[in-house]
């Protein structure tokens, strides 16, 4: 099963580096070849590396709330764990992201350098499935099932147009989803679900070629937005879970507080790329907080969600009324109402897309509030 899933994806990308190799081409062009540039993605500094971090980040979080950094401090109400996690599997499953996987990507990133494009996505395979052994080794199959949750978000992003056209990317993420569901469900094989899960690390990691293509000269602006996004979701998920939080909800949000951690500092020390992306996975990781909240059901999360951002646009609403005007915060307050607008014509048809809408309409309003408690 290893090496029919490595080849499909090799036999994929050469078909990129043919194209490439044509005098009026380059390797480099996402235009003319989105294979290379897929190759690509799997190999870049800040997205190889967002992947490693978020995996410590989520390991990270069964040991306990993430620190303060340039004055952020996180708060939660304390939580005992029925059943703690083994420190030893949690020291192994750190060491293999330290020792293993990053040396893998770097490799990759070598065999890219020297034009070596088989190799480069044979260690690119490699260490993305050391990170999906590494996160397995604590969380099992919740980490399959947390990394989906998280795909369905990105896929909602891209097909509401929040980038430019992007039909082959979704259905590129679609097809590696399935891939993912035919290996854990299909027949017993040796590292199944690490398998699986590759295949949906993949997915989540070409999912920022729009933004990978389109933001990176605003790299550094888009870092900081992301940072405040990330925030204003952690803080409105502890909202939402309140003092009776569950064990589940704790872990993701320490994931995503560790998240935003590692973006605030990889933004101080010029990754702006790395920020960004860190931040950005933060806030889908936000989401799962309130999907696990209890009594939160297939059949009522779109119900809970449209409460939760009426609520939010509501209150930002009443914090910027009467206030000194605030542009900033007021376009932000108009850009969730639209939001919303959008989740509501979509909830009886689109569910799943509603509640991925309505979750940003309500973050977003609550930077609003964010901003205007800041400013008073």
């Amino acid at each position: 099963m290893y090496k029919r899933i490595f080849n499909m994806l090799l036999a994929a990308l050469l078909v990129g580096v043919v194209a490439a190799c044509d005098e009026d081409s380059s390797i480099l062009d996402p235009e003319n070849n989105p294979q290379s540039i897929e190759l690509e993605l799997m190999v870049d500094e800040d997205l190889t590396e967002a992947l490693v971090m978020d995996a410590e980040a989520a390991i990270d979080a069964t040991l306990g709330p993430a620190p303060m950094v340039s004055g952020m401090e996180f708060s939660e109400p304390p939580v005992m764990f029925s059943t703690p996690p083994d420190p030893e599997i949690i020291a192994e499953a750190r060491a293999k992201l330290r020792d293993e996987c990053r040396p893998l990507f770097q490799q990759a990133r070598e065999a890219w350098r020297s034009g070596d494009t088989e190799a480069a996505a044979e260690f690119a395979f490699q260490g993305r499935l050391c990170v999906a052994e590494a996160l397995i080794m604590v969380f099992g199959e919740e980490a399959y099932d947390n990394l989906w949750e998280r795909l369905e978000h990105v896929l909602t992003w891209l097909e509401e147009g929040v980038d430019e056209d992007t039909s082959d990317l979704i259905a590129r993420i679609r097809e590696l989803m399935d891939e993912a569901d035919e290996i854990k469900n299909g027949p017993e094989i040796e590292n199944q679900l690490a398998l699986a899960t590759e295949r949906l690390l993949l997915a989540l990691q070409i999912g920022n070629r729009e933004r990978f293509r389109q933001r990176r000269q605003e790299m550094q602006q888009h870092a900081r937005f992301s940072i405040f996004m990330a925030q204003s979701a952690i803080n409105l998920a502890l909202q939402v879970a309140g003092d009776d939080i569950t064990e589940r909800q704790v872990r993701a949000a320490r994931h995503a507080q560790h998240m935003i951690v590692h973006a605030v500092q990889a933004q101080e020390n010029g990754r702006y790329g790395l920020a960004f992306h860190l931040a950005r996975e933060a806030v889908n990781v936000g989401l799962l907080v309130v999907v696990l909240e209890p009594g939160v059901t297939e059949a009522n999360l779109v119900e809970v969600m449209v409460q939760l951002s009426a609520m939010a646009i509501q209150a930002a609403q009443q914090a910027l009324s009467g206030a000194a005007q605030q542009e900033f915060a007021e376009h932000l307050l108009r850009h969730a109402e639209m939001l919303k607008g959008k989740a509501d014509l979509v909830a009886a048809t689109r569910p799943r897309v509603a509640v991925h809408l309505y979750w940003h309409a309500a973050v977003t309003a609550y930077g609003v509030i964010l901003l205007s408690s800041d400013s008073a």
